[in-house]
């Protein structure tokens, strides 16, 4: 990192360090308009509630709420159980909501200096209302720049019997796999070379310049190396004896970006961001890593990152061609042939990689992303499709 990066990166993150020490011991952030952006779903009012919930309902209003215990990570994330006046319980505004926020200085560092948060609330306010998806919908989402707060108001989907498995007793069946590739076509087709990119999805970056700005800032190539150094034990050795070519070959996969038609990215498609609706079908949420760019990085990622490598190896190549039948279906256009598809899912399995090694290379001092016995599982099913598809040799 140069030094000017340096300097402006450490000046982003105690100015928001700033803002989250005048959060907490300052006076109450006030929420008197409309574009006010709470700090946590805890500094929620019933008036901005009524704003983000109500703006349909004219006469409706929020007269209560409460927060539930929820979990912190990445987000702060918390239940809400939302009261409404006659006319709000009339119209069946949502009474159980999911928040997610930016409230604690590790999230607003990692996924609010970094922009993540705009992307995430970019993609529920704009994107997410026109796919047909197996994914919560937002009532509302909301991100300021200054002081990068961020919070979603999502469906809680648990009210409809929709469940979030622990991914590690969550077997993924054939049947499974299935759901997995036809939800990426879905969404892939429907933004395959989009002139929104252009207009109002412009906010979201292409894949590239999005990890640069993350290298950048969270030294993600160091973190990087040290996750793979402690994984050791379940990197196949001929790949941990290459493991010094693995981040630049990650970062010459981006560069392969800008040869083919971008489309919406996920780009964090580990086994524990697929959930299963009330039938038990399969589908995605977090989408805290959105961007745009190459279909292969998630598709390998899927792959790579939720099936036992036994399993990958024998579905793979009709589950490549069940996605790409998928693509044409969802309307894509110039949607490529096995064989140059076949060649671009081996050389954009380093995304996963990375990104794994990356959660498993934190320091003792940061919260845990994930639990390290999940990430170590999944950076092991990772790295054995890296090193099974010669993904080092298809990018060399």
């Amino acid at each position: 990192m140069a030094i000017s990066d340096t300097l402006t990166t450490l000046g982003l993150a105690g100015r928001v360090a700033g803002h989250v020490a005048r959060e907490r011991v300052g006076p109450a952030l006030r929420l008197d308009t409309p574009d006010a952006v709470p700090s946590s779903a805890e500094a929620l009012t019933e008036q901005w509630l009524t704003w983000a919930l109500c703006a349909d309902v004219p006469a409706a209003e929020v007269v209560g709420f409460e927060v539930l215990p929820g979990s912190d990570g990445t987000s702060s994330r918390r239940p809400l159980r939302v009261h409404y006046n006659e006319a709000g319980a009339a119209a069946g505004l949502p009474e159980h909501l999911f928040t997610k926020a930016t409230a604690k200085l590790f999230s607003r560092l990692l996924i609010g200096v970094t922009d993540i948060a705009e992307g995430e609330t970019a993609f529920y306010s704009r994107v997410r209302p026109g796919l047909e998806l197996r994914s919560p919908r937002a009532f509302h989402a909301c991100f300021d720049p200054r002081s990068h707060r961020s919070i979603v108001l999502l469906e809680d989907l648990t009210q409809q019997g929709w469940t979030f498995p622990d991914p590690m007793h969550n077997p993924v069946t054939r049947e499974d796999a299935d759901d997995l590739v036809d939800q990426l076509a879905i969404y892939h087709g429907a933004l395959w070379d989009s002139p929104r990119f252009a207009s109002d999805l412009s906010v979201l970056r292409e894949s590239l310049p999005w990890q640069e700005n993350l290298n950048r800032k969270v030294g993600f190539e160091r973190r990087t190396d040290r996750g793979v150094k402690r994984a050791q034990e379940v990197v196949p050795e001929g790949l941990f004896a290459r493991r010094t070519e693995i981040y630049p070959a990650f970062m010459r996969s981006l560069g392969l970006h800008r040869l083919t038609p971008p489309t919406l990215l996920h780009q964090d498609l580990h086994a524990g961001n697929w959930l299963r609706d009330a039938e038990g079908r399969m589908g995605l949420y977090d989408w805290q890593c959105v961007a745009r760019g190459h279909w292969a990085l998630d598709f390998s990622y899927a792959l790579a990152g939720t099936l036992e490598p036994e399993d990958r190896r024998a579905w793979q190549e009709d589950l490549l061609r069940r996605y790409l039948g998928g693509l044409a279906a969802a309307g894509a256009s110039s949607v490529p042939t096995f064989d140059e598809a076949w060649l671009a899912y081996r050389q954009h399995t380093l995304h996963a990689l990375a990104f794994g090694a990356f959660t498993l290379g934190g320091s003792a001092l940061e919260p845990e992303l994930q639990p390290k016995d999940y990430t170590r599982a999944a950076v092991g099913r990772i790295a054995t499709a890296v090193d099974d598809l010669g993904t080092l040799d298809a990018l060399a």
